[in-house]
């Protein structure tokens, strides 16, 4: 990833593909056995990640463990507990606060863009959908936006296009551009 050049059209998408294979993460809780794939997906090593227990719930608990084990004490029963629920509860509250984010940006986007409908602006096709291969994501570098993008033909993606601003609807949160 390190070797990518954002610039170049051809390497932003395989960009935008890496962050999103490397976004989000997962939890295993376990009492005692390890699980059966205690790997990491990305770094294909055994990983336990422990931060700030105020950013993240899973790392209250996981604080909570490793200050008992450290301690010579053992794990405290509300902790060991939670364990079984955590993961579950995890993904749901990553998938409210990823929700809550993308519609900011979203609303900044459309904003930032309401003025500048039927504008054709230089970007990059990031992501084309498998199945409709005319829509797609589309990234502009001024200003710098990801968006949606729709056609009549495939898009070509990692290549550098012509795109106009069909739509920046702010009260709907909405921005699309289409092939110029």
């Amino acid at each position: 990833m390190r070797s990518l050049d954002p610039t170049r059209p051809e390497h932003a998408a395989m960009v935008v593909a890496c962050t999103r294979l490397l976004r989000g993460s997962g939890y295993t809780a376990f009492d005692g056995e390890l699980p059966e794939q205690p790997l990491h997906a990305a770094l294909a090593a055994e990983y336990a990640h422990v931060t700030a227990p105020l950013r993240r719930l899973v790392d209250r608990y996981a604080s909570e463990v490793c200050v008992a084990l450290c301690a010579g004490d053992p794990v405290p029963d509300w902790v060991r507990a939670a364990l079984p629920d955590l993961p579950a509860t995890m993904r749901r509250s990553g998938r409210v606060a990823s929700a809550y984010e993308r519609g900011i940006l979203d609303l900044v986007e459309a904003g930032v863009l309401r003025d500048r409908v039927g504008e054709v602006m230089t970007g990059v096709v990031v992501e084309v959908d498998e199945k409709k291969p005319h829509r797609g994501q589309v990234v502009v570098a001024g200003p710098a936006v990801e968006a949606r993008i729709e056609g009549d033909a495939p898009l070509p993606l990692g290549e550098e296009i012509q795109a106009e601003l069909v739509e920046a609807d702010v009260d709907d949160r909405r921005v699309r551009f289409t092939p110029a």
